[in-house]
C-alpha cells in the first residue's frame, strides 16, 4: 500500500468511526517535532495552528516528555478524593503568576469549556439573576459555556440554553454602564483578546472600565484567558498588560498543559473563593498528577527559556 493509499484509508476509517462534528480532516498527522508536523505521506508542514493555541512548547519538547514520563512512572491518576504534590504545586504556582491575593484558590478542569462552566456556576452562586457577555464572544460549546457564546449558529440548535444571559456590544462603555445600572448582574464574562471573530483586542481603556464598573456594582469580572493566557501575548495573562487590572475570576486551558488536557479556574480573594461550597462542583480527572506535571513543565520552560521576553521581542518585529 502506498503512502497516499494509506492516508486515504485512514481518512475513510475516520469518517466511518467518528461523529461528523469536525467534517473531513484535512490531513492525518503522524508525528511532530518543534514547530513542524508530518502527515502519513511523510510530508512536512510548518505548524501555524499549534493545536489551536495549545502547543506552547511546540511538539515533543524534551521537558514536557520528561515530566510526563517521570510522573507516569509513579502516579498517573487518583481522583479528587485525594491530593497529589504536582496538583498542589501547580495551584500555588498559578496563584503566584496571577498575583492573586491571600484567600484565593484554584479549581482544575480538563478544558477551557469546563473551566468556563465552573466560572458560570460561580456567577450563579452570587444569587443575582443576570449574566453579561460580549458580542463576538466564544467561551465553549457545553450548555453553560454556550449560553455566554454569542454566535447564533452555535447556539440556535441547542436552545433553550441556560437563561439570564445578555449580550452587550464589546468595547461600548456606555452599554456596559447601562446594563450594570440595575445592580442585579452576577458577572460579566470577557476575553481580553477575542479569538473566534478574528483577533480583536479589547482596548485597555475598556478593560479598565470593565473593572471599575463591575466593582462599583458588586459584579464579578470573569476574564476568559483560555486562549490568551500562558504567555501568548508576552505576559503570563493578557490582562496583565493593563497595570493594576485584576479580575475576580480567570479561566485558563489550552497552552497551560502544552498539549496535555488541563484547564483551571482562579478565584481572587476569599469572597469569591467561598462561593462554590463542597459538593457543588467537581471533576474526576481535573488536576490529576499527569496533567499537573505537564503544566508545571510548561511553566518551568517558559521561565527558564525567557519565553515571555521572546514573545514580546517577536511581536515587535
Amino acid at each position: 500500500m502506498s503512502d497516499q493509499e494509506h492516508a486515504d484509508e485512514l481518512a475513510q476509517r475516520y469518517g466511518e468511526a467518528l461523529l461528523p462534528v469536525f467534517g473531513r480532516p484535512q490531513k492525518v498527522l503522524a508525528r511532530g517535532e518543534g514547530v513542524h508536523v508530518w502527515d502519513t505521506d511523510g510530508k512536512q508542514y510548518l505548524d501555524l495552528l499549534a493545536g489551536i493555541a495549545v502547543n506552547a512548547l511546540g511538539h515533543a519538547h524534551p521537558a514536557l516528555l520528561s515530566a510526563i514520563t517521570k510522573q507516569a512512572e509513579t502516579l498517573g491518576h487518583v481522583s479528587n478524593f485525594f491530593a497529589s504534590a504536582p496538583q498542589i504545586e501547580l495551584a500555588e504556582k498559578l496563584l503566584e503568576l496571577s498575583a492573586a491575593p491571600a484567600g484565593s484558590g484554584v479549581f482544575f478542569a480538563n478544558s477551557g469549556t469546563e473551566a468556563n462552566e465552573a466560572a458560570f456556576k460561580i456567577a450563579r452562586r452570587t444569587g443575582r439573576p443576570r449574566i453579561l457577555a460580549l458580542t463576538n464572544s466564544f467561551h465553549g460549546r457545553t450548555m453553560g459555556a454556550l449560553a455566554i457564546t454569542s454566535k447564533e449558529a452555535y447556539r440556535t440548535p441547542f436552545e433553550p440554553l441556560p437563561g439570564g444571559v445578555e449580550f452587550i456590544a464589546a468595547g461600548d462603555e456606555r452599554a456596559l454602564a447601562e446594563a450594570l445600572a440595575p445592580g442585579d448582574v452576577a458577572a460579566v464574562f470577557a476575553e481580553p483578546i477575542q479569538g473566534e471573530a478574528g483577533v480583536r483586542a479589547l482596548s485597555h481603556d475598556y478593560l479598565r472600565a470593565l473593572r471599575r464598573l463591575t466593582r462599583e456594582h458588586g459584579t464579578l469580572l470573569i476574564l476568559d484567558e483560555v486562549q490568551t493566557g500562558m504567555g501568548r501575548t508576552g505576559h503570563w495573562f493578557a490582562h496583565q498588560a493593563v497595570e493594576g487590572l485584576q479580575p475576580d475570576v480567570m479561566t485558563l486551558a489550552k497552552g497551560l498543559g502544552g498539549g496535555f488536557p488541563i484547564g483551571a479556574v482562579i478565584s481572587y480573594g476569599p469572597e469569591v473563593h467561598d462561593l462554590l461550597q463542597p459538593g457543588q462542583h467537581g471533576t474526576t480527572f481535573g488536576g490529576n498528577p499527569l496533567a499537573s506535571a505537564a503544566a508545571l513543565a510548561v511553566i518551568g520552560t517558559i521561565l527558564e527559556d525567557s519565553l515571555l521576553a521572546h514573545v514580546r521581542d517577536v511581536g515587535r518585529s
